[in-house]
């Protein structure tokens, strides 16, 4: 299984944005009934003793079962095709876990964008014969690589991925399913899982404070720094690969080009996200980058108001200094 196609950068990203530390159908299956005892079950034809099981939504009983005797899932089939890009960093044992999850969604192509591995991640996805690999011998950031993975990708639908977290494929079928119906940017619901705002980190508050500055309160924390998270091609083209490498940038474009930004599932990223030395600890590297992404966000949304007259001359001054005391006192 060494069929996986390879593509090799050399050097940095030209954005120069280093991390750092860093279908099957859904037909109706069917299920063995209890058998009934007595002369009347005997009687009985076969296709009484194969009766179709309800299932939940979107999913349905299939007839494999996997190496440990439980029914697998049939999962719902996407009328768009569908594209998942990967961005991983030294992620040898979690890759092929993720690569297994991914390959149960049926997907067009699976692009995975390796940044600066010293381990042995490169041939654990070589053994993925769908997966083309786009090699970085220098870490270029997960950003960089979701948006250079766009850039490759043909798909109607996006997915993105990071090669840490391990998400099962009925979670990931919910962000598919909700571009598929027409959702412009999928995002992940965090909020459940996040403590009052006076003990939030600053991460959490720059992603709040964005979204309420937006006009899209109701989004919470929910942002494209998080995976999982899905586009619509149409997003991809009305706002640009490139603005992928800026998330928050990307999501401040999306909502204000009047795209369909919702939350579309909750998966629990925070338990799962690997510690590293750039992304512990307050103030550390990774959070920085982050505060520094959403205060470029919001130099783009005020250019805007400006620009489409929703913020006046005078009172521009003013609103540059309350964005820098914000940002100043994270």
């Amino acid at each position: 299984m060494m069929g996986a196609r390879e593509v090799s950068v050399s050097g940095r990203s030209s954005a120069g944005r280093t991390a750092p530390g860093s279908s099957s159908s859904t037909g109706r299956a069917a299920r063995r009934s209890a058998v009934v005892r007595g002369g009347a079950a005997k009687r009985r034809s076969a296709k009484r003793r194969n009766k179709p099981a309800a299932a939940g939504p979107g999913l349905s009983r299939s007839k494999r079962k996997t190496a440990s005797g439980r029914r697998d899932l049939t999962l719902p089939a996407s009328q768009g095709s569908l594209s998942v890009i990967i961005s991983a960093r030294n992620e040898e044992q979690t890759l092929p876990k993720l690569l297994e999850q991914v390959e149960r969604l049926k997907p067009q192509e699976i692009i995975v964008v390796l940044n600066g591995c010293n381990d042995r991640s490169f041939q654990r996805t070589r053994l993925c014969a769908q997966a083309s690999i786009v090699y970085i011998p220098e870490s270029a950031g997960h950003d960089v690589g979701r948006s250079l993975g766009a850039k490759l990708s043909r798909g109607d639908i996006l997915l993105f991925l990071d090669g840490d977290m391990v998400i099962s494929a009925g979670q990931l079928s919910s962000f598919v399913a909700a571009v598929d119906r027409g959702v412009d940017v999928a995002l992940n619901d965090l909020d459940p899982l996040l403590p009052p705002f006076g003990l939030s980190d600053a991460v959490t508050r720059c992603k709040l404070y964005l979204n309420q500055v937006l006009g899209r309160p109701e989004l919470g924390a929910s942002s494209m720094t998080a995976v999982p998270h899905a586009l619509s091609r149409r997003a991809l083209e009305r706002i640009g690969y490139r603005e992928l490498m800026v998330p928050p940038r990307a999501l401040a474009l999306s909502i204000m080009a009047g795209l369909r930004v919702e939350k579309a599932g909750g998966v629990n990223v925070i338990k799962q996200n690997r510690l590293r030395q750039g992304n512990t600890g307050a103030g550390n590297a990774m959070e920085q980058l982050i505060a520094g992404d959403h205060a470029e966000a919001l130099v783009c949304v005020i250019a805007h108001q400006q620009s489409s007259g929703q913020l006046p001359a005078e009172n521009l001054l003013e609103h540059r200094r309350q964005i820098a005391a914000w940002r100043n006192a994270l």
